[in-house]
């Protein structure tokens, strides 16, 4: 009897220990499973906050809550280094790469370690900035704002140098101030908007946003055929949902105004090179109502698989 109610025991042990060891796989491949993912965001912070405490603890806040890996950022104004890594502690990353500390800079933050590239300004609106992440090749850049043959000869500028680089697995993203063919069943019924920006070229001649007063397409598909995947544009479905620009908080409108819909569109991107396209597990636009506030953009995301394990 003694013998039986001891083997009860031990038997009753075993199923716990075994029962522990279960849960501790499980956590761990939970964990791994976490850890073998990126998630990206890219977002273009509107005159670097313009000196606004609120509006940037607005934005450490909505980080630490997403917990990327990699940020980039555009519209970096004022900043020096020491501000991009003060800013990219707040939300957890310990290494950061700015492009310049003048004018409109591009920067990007990690929490992995950065090898700076190349850091380009010449020939550039804003600048392109090359770094390596892991085993991946990434480029933030900010295209010109005011004319499409300029950015044309960005895009151009950008495809060139990821093949004569070999830049197989490859990441481009960042406020592209272009339209992707893949909205342009929406966007040709933005008539508001199309007004909008021919009667700016009209009083800007010297620029031209519009393409002989049409919506040009020609510096994303410059992208698309050098084989990069606008993954935003493949998966965000409605095509409103892809809307990054602009916040309701650019005319002091609060989330959801009707006016909104009508001058929306798509500026900012994260293209991935064709390597990287099977491995998108999701995309984002964050163009809801938590946002509103920070900036003039919404910021986009992706996460991917790590091609690194």
């Amino acid at each position: 009897m003694c013998n039986e109610k001891t083997n009860a025991m031990l038997k009753n042990v075993c199923v716990r220990i075994l029962a522990l060891i279960s849960l501790f796989n499980l956590a761990f491949s939970v964990r791994a499973q976490e850890s073998g993912t990126l998630k990206i965001i890219s977002y273009n912070i509107w005159n670097g906050f313009e000196k606004q405490q609120d509006r940037k603890d607005k934005f450490s806040d909505w980080m630490r809550k997403e917990q990327p890996d990699i940020v980039a950022l555009q519209e970096l104004v004022d900043f020096k280094q020491t501000d991009l890594a003060q800013l990219a502690k707040t939300y957890g990353h310990t290494y950061t790469v700015l492009l310049k500390e003048q004018g409109y800079p591009v920067g990007i933050s990690s929490r992995y370690p950065i090898r700076l590239v190349k850091a380009q300004v010449d020939q550039f609106w804003h600048g392109m900035l090359h770094v390596k992440i892991k085993n991946l090749d990434l480029i933030v850049t900010h295209l010109s704002p005011f004319s499409w043959k300029y950015r044309l000869g960005e895009a151009r500028q950008i495809v060139e140098y990821v093949k004569n680089n070999r830049l197989d697995s490859c990441i481009i993203m960042g406020d592209l101030n272009a339209y992707s063919p893949l909205d342009a069943i929406w966007l040709e019924t933005q008539s508001v908007l199309k007004t909008n920006l021919m009667k700016w070229d009209q009083e800007h001649p010297q620029y031209g946003n519009m393409n002989g007063g049409r919506f040009d397409y020609r510096v994303l598909s410059t992208f698309l055929a050098a084989g990069f995947d606008d993954c935003i544009g493949r998966y965000v479905f409605p095509e409103i949902r892809r809307a990054s620009y602009p916040a309701a908080t650019l005319y002091n409108w609060k989330w959801g105004d009707s006016r909104l819909a009508g001058v929306s569109e798509r500026l900012d991107y994260i293209l991935l090179s064709d390597p990287l396209a099977s491995h998108v597990k999701q995309v984002q636009v964050h163009n809801g109502p938590a946002l509103e506030g920070i900036s003039d953009h919404y910021p986009v995301s992706v996460v991917i698989d790590q091609l690194e394990k």
